[in-house]
């Protein structure tokens, strides 16, 4: 009787050839993911996002929407490899020349929903060993925390969590090899992340992070034994999680305070313009957050030659009256546009007359989009009318919840001492771009600082000194969070700066 299972050939840019077995008609995707095969998933396996490229007999298929045939062979491509991991922060310090003393070593851990990276410590002179950094293994399952919440709700919990444990577990053991020493001999281990990051990472239901009130069923514990984080129990350090405030804004936002707060800004704004933007802002007297489905524009998600932060991504665009110019990350040749070529493309067609006040696209290029370059092999890198209004509502999402912030707040933009941004896309953008889209008011310009990954400058923080996890835990408690969906003014503004106009 003839097996129902064959084997199939996959080759990968990093592993090169694996046989893996496989169920004659089962998913590709699904097959991919389970014997841990990296290729990159955005919409969860929907068939929407076009990521899941294999090339199968010399053309290209989605894997989310191909079945297993009899000895199939393919090729799997991502470029992920060399996606660019942002490991800087504000209070970034360099290399230790030498460990002081092994019994103090510790790690500070940023959970990204794209990418992870992990610092080993010498709590005793504050200074970073070694640093790990590697995409997120979740990806597979989506780009944005709704889409692995989803995912978690039917059936996937399991799977979602062993991705990120399994990953977490091998960086761990590499760091402590740079250095010699074993994970046992670790002091303990401090982990910043949004909350749903949290929730996969300790393997809790995630049904009361996807529906109103959007109120996190489980609270934050003081203290987790590396079984609770890891699932594991070979080694018996304790485990601290930076508090998150609500469903929407993490621990990341929280570490990201402590890492801000350490430039003595008394009144300030942080501002992390993710798929799901997340502020803050702090006086001597309150605290205000909230968080605003930006979309994924901002991280090249969702656009039509988008990518996400790799070598050969245009990420800084100029136009000169009659050409455009552009650099790319690394100085590669051009594979698409990144989150801050998309801000960029956006200023320079609308500076160009390309696009109207409303970001309607003019004739001829409504239908096409505009020719932004060239990759290596003579195809065109397009700017379309999606792409225009992609990031119309990105932007739109950031600035009505910068107004109704400082509103709540009852603060001018003068009365801030600074306006940090956080991550990637803060980190390469150019803020004149930025205040001729309408991102952010014209008077901020002035007080912006990029500040790298603060997420991970918080956790960093606190390995070095644990006192700053009480800070945490009383920030957590004492910010105030503002539903800018049940807010009177949302809609309001949300349509206003949908306009590229002057308001």
């Amino acid at each position: 009787m003839k097996s129902d299972n064959t084997n199939i050939k996959v080759t990968t840019v990093r592993d090169g050839e694996q046989d893996i077995e496989a169920k004659v008609g089962a998913n590709l995707l699904e097959v991919l993911r389970e014997n841990n095969v990296s290729i990159a998933a955005n919409c969860g396996g929907r068939g929407t996002c076009g990521k899941c490229v294999v090339h199968i007999d010399g053309e290209e298929r989605l894997a989310c929407q191909t079945e297993v045939t009899e000895g199939m062979q393919l090729k799997v491509s991502s470029g992920e490899e060399s996606f660019v991991i942002l490991e800087d922060y504000a209070s970034g310090e360099k290399l230790a020349d030498s460990i002081d003393n092994y019994d103090n070593l510790c790690i500070g851990v940023d959970i990204g929903t794209t990418t992870v990276v992990l610092q080993l410590i010498d709590a005793k002179s504050g200074k970073i060993a070694s640093t790990r950094s590697f995409l997120n293994a979740q990806r597979q399952y989506g780009e944005d925390v709704i889409s692995r919440i989803q995912c978690a709700n039917e059936g996937d919990l399991d799977a979602l969590t062993d991705a990120i444990r399994s990953n977490l577990l091998a960086a761990i053991k590499s760091l402590c090899s740079d250095v010699g020493v074993e994970p046992t001999q670790l002091k303990y281990i401090c982990i910043a992340g949004n909350t749903t990051m949290m929730f996969l990472l300790l393997h809790y239901e995630c049904q009361s992070l996807g529906v109103f009130p959007f109120e996190p069923e489980f609270k934050h514990k003081d203290q987790y034994t590396f079984f609770e984080t890891f699932g594991v129990d070979t080694c018996d350090c304790p485990v601290y999680l930076v508090p998150w405030v609500s469903a929407y804004v993490g621990g990341d936002i929280t570490a990201g305070y402590l890492d801000c707060r350490g430039n003595g800004s008394e009144t300030a704004f942080l501002i992390d313009m993710g798929t799901n933007g997340e502020m803050m802002l702090w006086t001597k007297d309150k605290i205000l957050c909230t968080s605003t489905a930006a979309g994924p524009a901002f991280e090249g998600g969702g656009i039509t030659y988008g990518t996400g932060s790799i070598p050969g991504a245009i990420s800084k665009i100029d136009y000169t009256g009659d050409s455009f110019t552009f650099e790319t990350i690394a100085g590669e040749p051009p594979v698409g546009i990144c989150g801050s070529g998309v801000l960029d493309a956006s200023a320079c067609l609308l500076r160009g007359e390309f696009v109207d006040e409303t970001g309607r696209m003019e004739d001829p290029y409504f239908d096409e989009g505009v020719v932004i370059a060239k990759k290596a092999n003579g195809k065109p890198i397009l700017f379309t009318q999606k792409d225009v209004r992609e990031l119309q509502l990105a932007k739109s999402a950031i600035r009505a919840g910068v107004e109704i912030l400082l509103s709540e707040a009852g603060l001018t933009i003068s009365q801030l001492d600074a306006v940090y941004l956080a991550g990637g896309f803060g980190q390469k953008l150019r803020i004149e771009s930025a205040v001729e889209v309408g991102l952010l008011p014209e008077e901020m310009a002035q007080k912006v600082r990029s500040i790298g990954n603060s997420s991970l400058g918080g956790a960093v923080r606190i390995c070095r000194d644990l006192k700053m996890l009480e800070d945490a835990k009383e920030l957590a408690e004492k910010a105030e969070e503002i539903q800018l969906s049940a807010h009177p003014d949302f809609q309001n503004f949300f349509m206003d700066y949908m306009a590229f106009a002057d308001l």
